[in-house]
C-alpha cells in the first residue's frame, strides 16, 4: 500500500524534528554527493549558512580536507564504491579540515551510514558529524604533557615509579637504572616481594597498605649490591581518581647511602664524644645564650659541685659572692669572642674549689650568639700546690736567714758559755747551774732554728712519751699562764712512746701553747689532752678559750711572716709545722671566732720511712 502525500509530509516533518533535536550535525546526501538535508548543527560546526549548504554537493563546500593521501573526491568516491560492494554497513572516520570562511582548523569525527531502498538498494548517505576539536587540542595537550614528564622522570637521578593495588611494578622511570646498568624489566610486571626479597619486601608493604588507605608515607631500607650495603628512601602517595578512590601507588626512591653514611659516621663520632665527655674529669656543658637554660652537661659536675640534682643550672652555679660580679660580666664577654676565667665556688657545706673555665659562643645562620658552650675544670689542687710553690719560694728565703742569724748568734753565745764555765768557781753553785741551764736553752732553740734552713739535717731520734713532754713545756710556761689568768686542764691518757727528737718536739708543744695563752686576752682554761688514734699514732690536743681564727687567716697558718697575732712575724709555727713533717706526723686546726681555736698533733709511734 503506497503512503499518501499527506503520511510522507508528516514523516518528513518527523525526521526533520529528530535531525535538529540531536546534538550531532547531520547530513542526507544523493549517491552523487548532492546535500539533500542538512541540520542547524552541521552548519554550525562547518561554519556555513543553510543556503550554502543545501542543493551543493559535498565536493564543493568551502572547506579542505588536511590528509596527505586523500582529496574530498577521492575520499567520499571511495565510501560510495564500499557502500556499493556492501562491503561494510557504516564507515567512521576522524577529519582535519580548514573552513574556507574563518580559516579555523576542525577535528571531526564522521560516522557515514547507507539509506536502502524497498529492494535494500544504496538509496541516500548520512553523515553524522561529531566536533571532535577540544579532545584533540586535550588529546595533544596530554600527549605533550607525558613526553614533558617522561623527559622529566628519566632525566632524574632519583627513582619514579608506580605500583598497582597487589604492589605490582607498572611503571618505572629515572636514571638510576641506567647508572647501575639495571633494565626496566627487572622491575615491570613484578611485585615487590618479587624483586626485593621477603626481609626488605615485608617493610615496603606495611608501608604500601597504608598508603593504599590514602596516607602518604616515607621509610628507609638497605640492600646489598656488589658487596656494597646501599640505602634507600622512598616517599609513597596514593593516586586517586575523581572520585577520590585509591587506584595505585606512585612513589619517589632515591639513593641516600652517602648521606646515611655521613649520618653513621658522626653519630659514631657523637658516641665517641658521649664517651669521652662523659669519662673526662673535665666538665663539657652547653647552654643557651638568651635564657640560660642548661642544654647540656657531662657527668662530672657531680663530683666538682658535689651534687647529684636534675636541677642543676649551671656551671656558674654556686659562685662564691667575692667572684660573682666577675663571673656574670664573663658570661657577657662571651658572646664577643672566646674566653677564659678562674673562679671559686661554695657548696653548702662551705667547701670552697676553683673552677677554670673556657668558654666560646656559637652563632646561627644569622650570626647571631645563640649558645655558649665551655669545658670547665677543677684547679682546687693546681691552686693549692701554687701556693704551696709560693710558700716554699718564701721559706727558702727564710731559711737562708735563719742560717745567717743561727751562725751570727752561736759564736758569741759560745764564748760567753766558755768565760761562764771558767768564772764558775767564782759563782753561786745555783746562779751557775740557772746560766748554763739556759744557755743550753738557748743553743737548742738555735739548732731547732736550723732545722728551717737544714731540713734535712741528721737528727737523733729516741723512744719518749709526749706526756713528758707536755708536763715540762706547761712547767716553764706556767710563770706566764698566771700572769694572763690562764689556767690548764690535763687529761693524759696511757699511749705508747713515740720515736722522736725530743727537744724538737718540745719545741713544738711549747709553741702551741704558747699560742694559746697569748690569744686569750680575758683569761681562761687550756684543756690539754692525750690519747691514741688508730693503730701507731698517738694525738695531742690543745684547746684554747681564744679570740678565735677567721676563715681566711685559718688557711694562710703556717705561711712565713704571716701570724695572727699583731706583732708576730709566724716563723714559730711555721718551724713547728717543718719539725712535725719532719716525723713524718700531722698538724690540725679548727677555729671560730670569739669561741676559741683547737690544734691537734698526730705523731707516728715509728718512724714512717
Amino acid at each position: 500500500m503506497r503512503e499518501t502525500s499527506f503520511e510522507l509530509q508528516n514523516k518528513k516533518q518527523l525526521m526533520h524534528t529528530f535531525y535538529e533535536a540531536v546534538d550531532s550535525g547531520i547530513i542526507v546526501l544523493e549517491q552523487s554527493s548532492k546535500i539533500l538535508y542538512a541540520n542547524a548543527k552541521a552548519y554550525s560546526m562547518l561554519e556555513l549558512s543553510a543556503e550554502e549548504v543545501e542543493g551543493m554537493f559535498l565536493n564543493n563546500l568551502p572547506f579542505d580536507v588536511m590528509d596527505q593521501h586523500k582529496c574530498k573526491e577521492s575520499l567520499f568516491k571511495e565510501i560510495y564504491l564500499e557502500f556499493a560492494r556492501q562491503k561494510k554497513k557504516t564507515h567512521q572516520m576522524d577529519l582535519k579540515i580548514v573552513c574556507q570562511n574563518s580559516g579555523k582548523v576542525k577535528w571531526l569525527s564522521v560516522t557515514i551510514a547507507p539509506i536502502l531502498d524497498a529492494y535494500n538498494r544504496l538509496e541516500n548517505l548520512v553523515l553524522t558529524i561529531i566536533d571532535n576539536h577540544k579532545l584533540k587540542v586535550t588529546e595533544k595537550e596530554l600527549n605533550r604533557s607525558q613526553e614533558r614528564f617522561y623527559s622529566l622522570v628519566d632525566s632524574l637521578e632519583d627513582t619514579v615509579f608506580t605500583l598497582d593495588h597487589n604492589f605490582v611494578h607498572t611503571g618505572i622511570y629515572g636514571r638510576w637504572m641506567k647508572k647501575h646498568g639495571v633494565k626496566p624489566s627487572y622491575f615491570l610486571g613484578k611485585t615487590i616481594r618479587e624483586v626485593f626479597g621477603d626481609a626488605i619486601a615485608e617493610g615496603q608493604e606495611q608501608a604500601c597498605h597504608l598508603v593504599l588507605q590514602g596516607k602518604s608515607q616515607i621509610y628507609e631500607w638497605s640492600n646489598v649490591r656488589d658487596g656494597e650495603r646501599l640505602y634507600y628512601q622512598a616517599i609513597l602517595s596514593p593516586i586517586k581518581n575523581d572520585l577520590g578512590q585509591v587506584e595505585g601507588i606512585v612513589g619517589v626512591s632515591r639513593d641516600i647511602t652517602e648521606s646515611k653514611r655521613m649520618e653513621l659516621g658522626l653519630r659514631e663520632s657523637e658516641e665517641r664524644f658521649r664517651q669521652f665527655a662523659e669519662n673526662a674529669k673535665d666538665v663539657f656543658w652547653m647552654q643557651d645564650y638568651g635564657t640560660r637554660e642548661l642544654l647540656y652537661i657531662s657527668k662530672a659536675y657531680e663530683q666538682i659541685w658535689d651534687t647529684e640534682s636534675a636541677a642543676f643550672e649551671s656551671v656558674f652555679t654556686d659562685v662564691h659572692p667575692e667572684d660573682k660580679e666577675a663571673v656574670e660580666g664573663f658570661i657577657h664577654i662571651i658572646a664577643q669572642s672566646e674566653s677564659q676565667i678562674e673562679y671559686r665556688i661554695q657548696s653548702k657545706s662551705k667547701k670552697v674549689r676553683w673552677i677554670r673555665t673556657r668558654a666560646f659562643p656559637i652563632t646561627n645562620d644569622q650570626n647571631e650568639v645563640y649558645r655558649i658552650a665551655g669545658i670547665s675544670e677543677d684547679i682546687t689542687e693546681l691552686k693549692e700546690k701554687e701556693e704551696l710553690l709560693r710558700k716554699s719560694d718564701k721559706l727558702t728565703v727564710v731559711g737562708e736567714l735563719a742560717a745567717g742569724i743561727a751562725h751570727e748568734i752561736r759564736n758569741p753565745l759560745t764564748s760567753i758559755k766558755g768565760f761562764v764555765q771558767l768564772m764558775k768557781p767564782d759563782m753561786d753553785d745555783l746562779h751557775s747551774e740557772i746560766i748554763l741551764s739556759e744557755m743550753d736553752r738557748i743553743e737548742s732553740i738555735i739548732t731547732e732554728f736550723l732545722v728551717l734552713a737544714k731540713p734535712h739535717q741528721e737528727t737523733f731520734f729516741q723512744q719518749r712519751n709526749v706526756n713528758d713532754f707536755i708536763k715540762q713545756s706547761i712547767t716553764l710556761l706556767d710563770s706566764e699562764a698566771n700572769l694572763n689568768n690562764v689556767q690548764f686542764e690535763t687529761h693524759f691518757m696511757n699511749v705508747p712512746q713515740i720515736l722522736c727528737e725530743g727537744n724538737q718536739i718540745k719545741q713544738v708543744i711549747i709553741n702551741v701553747i704558747k699560742n694559746a695563752i697569748e690569744s686569750m686576752h680575758s683569761g681562761g682554761t687550756i684543756f690539754v689532752e692525750t690519747g691514741s688514734y688508730d693503730e701507731g699514732y698517738v694525738f695531742i690536743k690543745v684547746t684554747d678559750q681564744g679570740v678565735g681564727i677567721s676563715e681566711e687567716r685559718l688557711a694562710r697558718l703556717g705561711e712565713p711572716f704571716y701570724s695572727n697575732k699583731e706583732k708576730g712575724i709566724g716563723l714559730g709555727l711555721m718551724v713547728s709545722l717543718k719539725i712535725i713533717e719532719n716525723h713524718h706526723g700531722n698538724i690540725t686546726f679548727e677555729s671560730i671566732l670569739d669561741i676559741g681555736t683547737t690544734v691537734t698533733i698526730l705523731l707516728p709511734t715509728k718512724l714512717l720511712p
